[in-house]
């Protein structure tokens, strides 16, 4: 099994015998199942072709760990877009950014979201898939965090300052209209998949389609970025939340 600088095991499979273990009854073998699962969904990602790294290969900041909470019974995922302020462009550097970023702005013990995907479809490491991420407003139990690293807001989403001057660049040919790469979506799609096989997913959806989102919530994933979901929705057949 392979190790993570960033958490230190406190349980592992034990086996010993004894020389008169036919008499005797079966002990039971402990092992930590939640870290096997995490490394089950690592080599489960690898053998569909696609490259995952982990967090510590991505330079991750040191998280709060003693204050992260325990969380495992995901039912819902969330899909999530970098923001306005980013583009396709190197995934460590943005990971770093963000995680500092969210550390400093919300007080958050570590990387929100547990994963995220850059636009050439490969699969990173966020927050640990052990603790209960920070990634939406009041609704983090049971919700595993998926981050897309790029902009996937139309110009004119958030009717604010940042969307208008977007919207001015946007009519004189200068930006861009924002998608969802076609490696991107597909490693999407089969990372969803394989979240599937070892959690009770019944639930898809956007950011802002969870309850009671606020500020940044109310643009992420973006149009774009929704447009992605709900099709992805549909395939898989899971609900909205």
């Amino acid at each position: 099994m392979g190790t993570d600088a960033h958490y230190t095991p406190t349980q592992w499979a034990t086996a010993f015998t004894e020389s008169d273990y036919i008499c005797k009854p079966f002990k039971l073998v402990t092992v930590n199942d939640r870290a096997a699962t995490r490394e089950a969904i690592i080599t489960r990602v690898r053998q569909q072709g696609m490259e995952f790294v982990e967090r510590s290969s991505w330079a991750a900041h040191k998280n709060r760990s003693e204050k992260m909470k325990d969380d495992w019974n995901y039912t819902k995922i969330a899909i999530h877009h970098a923001g306005r302020s980013f583009s396709c462009g190197p995934a460590a550097l943005q990971l770093q950014e963000i995680q500092g970023e969210q550390m400093q702005r919300i007080s958050a013990d570590d990387i929100g979201y547990h994963y995220a995907l850059d636009c050439f479809g490969n699969v990173f490491e966020g927050r640990d898939i052990r603790f209960k991420g920070e990634h939406v407003h009041n609704y983090n139990t049971g919700v595993i965090g998926i981050v897309l690293l790029e902009n996937l807001a139309e110009p004119e989403e958030g009717g604010d300052t940042v969307s208008a001057v977007r919207k001015f660049f946007s009519a004189m040919g200068a930006n861009e209209q924002p998608a969802v790469p076609t490696a991107q979506s597909e490693s999407a799609t089969k990372f969803i998949a394989i979240l599937r096989e070892f959690f009770a997913i019944t639930t898809l959806g956007g950011h802002r389609e969870f309850p009671g989102q606020t500020r940044e919530g109310k643009i992420c994933p973006g149009n774009v970025g929704l447009s992605f979901v709900k099709k992805a929705r549909a395939a898989s057949g899971l609900a909205a939340p």
